[in-house]
């Protein structure tokens, strides 16, 4: 890596946002890093943002969500914050996914790929660390 790298921004509620975000981040790691399991990373990043927008502030333009990305000992740190209320995650943290359902999915996929997961009191924030190579079990 040429530099610590920290990608931080803010923008718009929209799933197009989304896209972009996070096509902007793939791009920007394309530069500095010389490999990193991008995969997992696009996976976890559109679910999180995802789940900022349209769970967190309910497809609201008019509301933000704030996105923190940076490498810290060979891990990604990813940090979200959207304006909605929050929900109580301690009631689905540990839910398993049903493949029929349009939805809850997001737990299930941390899990599988992130060493932490930690949410704020409210539930409106969320920071997730995932290994930077992909591991083998």
């Amino acid at each position: 890596m040429k530099s610590p790298f920290q990608y931080t921004q803010t923008f718009q509620s929209s799933l197009d946002e989304v896209v972009a975000q996070v096509a902007r981040i793939i791009l920007l790691l394309d530069e500095e890093l010389e490999t990193y399991n991008r995969f997992v990373l696009d996976l976890i990043l559109r679910e999180v943002l995802n789940n900022a927008v349209i769970h967190g502030n309910q497809r609201d333009h008019k509301k933000i969500v704030h996105l923190s990305l940076g490498v810290v000992n060979d891990q990604f740190v990813i940090e979200v914050k959207d304006e909605g209320p929050g929900f109580d995650w301690r009631t689905v943290i540990h839910n398993e996914s049903n493949p029929q359902a349009d939805h809850g999915r997001g737990f299930p996929i941390f899990h599988a790929y992130c060493k932490e997961i930690r949410l704020n009191q409210v539930g409106n924030q969320i920071s997730l660390k995932l290994d930077i190579e992909k591991q083998t079990k």
